[in-house]
């Protein structure tokens, strides 16, 4: 393919280019049919979903990286477009990034390259479509590589790899999702860095065009511009797989943040009965066990970051001791007793450190625990628990057991964060 270059700023990007490597209220309805009443209009501070930019960001310290597209697409630098591709040039030309070449760009060239489709064509990363822009910025640790566009485009790619695909009597828990979704997105808009949110469990799991299904768009559009208000704005929303009979307060499990008024523990119990909404989770109920070499593995390998023991060993764990329990029945603290000495596990450390041979954390801290001593040292250590998640906030099995109970989001929702109010953004 032959590609013309005619401007001293094109002529500039192709040189960048060979250094970087380059190959008032409303009323709202409901799934169940029918209004649920005047809501709160937020108007001024954010933007309508359908305009509203996030910047989400898809690698932090990219080593390498390939953008590319699935049609015509072009490349802006500095505001100007320096170069475009026709249809079809997917593998014909890629972008391709070298972090070890963008280590040693002096900082004042680390100018930011901006792809953005054409009609009706997407970018890629990596092959991974997505909608809106991908700008790719060389840092000192490699690439940052931020995905920008628009809220609504966003959750698409984010509800159905929270709460999965759902049967039409459990709709209620798909838009109960999506606004959870799109109220942490909007309070997690920020000017303190170049991106808002990682497309990770560090914030919410994004996949882009390749996650989006019918359900969760029709969701995202019965919803739409609908967010969960505290004082008039829109809040923090945790959310969890399963809370395992009780959802937990802020300081429960994360034990350095402040409590939250409408963060605090709600019971999932069915009204008159010995069940739970989220009873038909997988994971509700769980055992995980442990030898004498595994637990001596794990805490080898772990507990020295978050702990102060030694990092260069532990030596035979002789006893572990539950220090409380939280308002919710967790476990508030872990005492490890080692041959080195004495370390205490807090909150969500603990399941940070009992992992299991994988490396997968612990399924949360809702548990309780037996354990057999042979020859001064642990030999079995068994953890029978509850749950899957850090607890605090919406229990998403429990919205999807509230759903099949014919509840509606709005009562998912302001029951999951008590004290809320269900608005909408209006700008």
């Amino acid at each position: 393919m032959g590609l013309a270059f005619g401007t001293n700023r094109t002529r500039a990007w192709v040189l960048m280019a060979a250094i970087l490597g380059v190959a008032a209220c409303v009323s709202l309805s409901t799934s169940r049919g029918g209004g649920v009443g005047n809501v709160p209009v937020v108007r001024g501070t954010f933007k309508r979903g359908a305009v509203q930019q996030v910047r989400i960001a898809l690698e932090t310290g990219a080593v390498s990286g390939i953008v590319s597209g699935t049609g015509t697409w072009e490349i802006i630098q500095g505001g100007d477009q320096i170069l475009q591709m026709p249809n079809g040039t997917m593998s014909d030309f890629p972008l391709m990034f070298d972090s070890v070449r963008a280590r040693q760009i002096p900082p004042g060239m680390r100018s930011e390259i901006l792809a953005r489709p054409g009609g009706g064509s997407f970018l890629t990363w990596n092959g991974k479509k997505y909608r809106g822009d991908i700008a790719v910025v060389s840092t000192d640790s490699g690439f940052l590589v931020v995905n920008r566009l628009p809220m609504d485009s966003y959750l698409r790619g984010v509800v159905p790899l929270e709460i999965g695909s759902r049967t039409a009597a459990e709709f209620a828990a798909v838009e109960a999702q999506a606004v959870a979704a799109r109220t942490y997105a909007y309070k997690h808009l920020t000017t303190s860095r170049a991106f808002d949110m990682y497309a990770t469990v560090q914030d919410q799991v994004y996949g882009g065009v390749d996650a989006e299904k019918p359900q969760s768009d029709s969701a995202i559009t019965t919803t739409a511009d609908v967010v969960v208000l505290y004082n008039g704005q829109p809040i923090s929303t945790p959310y969890h797989s399963t809370c395992g009979g009780s959802t937990a307060a802020v300081s429960e499990v994360w034990y350095d943040q402040p409590d939250q008024p409408y963060l605090r523990p709600v019971s999932d119990r069915i009204p008159g009965t010995n069940n739970f909404y989220c009873d038909p989770s997988p994971r509700f109920s769980w055992t995980q066990s442990y030898d004498a070499a595994g637990l001596r593995a794990v805490m080898e390998k772990y507990l020295a970051s978050y702990t102060k023991a030694p990092k260069n060993g532990v030596g035979k764990i002789t006893d572990i001791r539950e220090q409380g329990r939280t308002p919710s029945g967790r476990v508030a603290a872990l005492t490890v007793q080692t041959e080195t000495g004495s370390y205490t596990l807090r909150g969500n450390d603990i399941r940070f450190v009992l992992r299991d041979p994988k490396g997968a954390i612990l399924n949360s801290t809702f548990f309780s625990f037996t354990r057999e001593t042979s020859g001064g040292e642990v030999s079995t250590f068994t953890v029978n628990g509850r749950g899957y998640g850090h607890g605090i906030g919406m229990c998403q099995w429990g919205a999807i057991g509230r759903a099949r109970a014919r509840q509606n989001y709005r009562t998912i929702l302001e029951t999951y964060y008590p004290g809320t109010t269900i608005g909408r953004i209006a700008s």
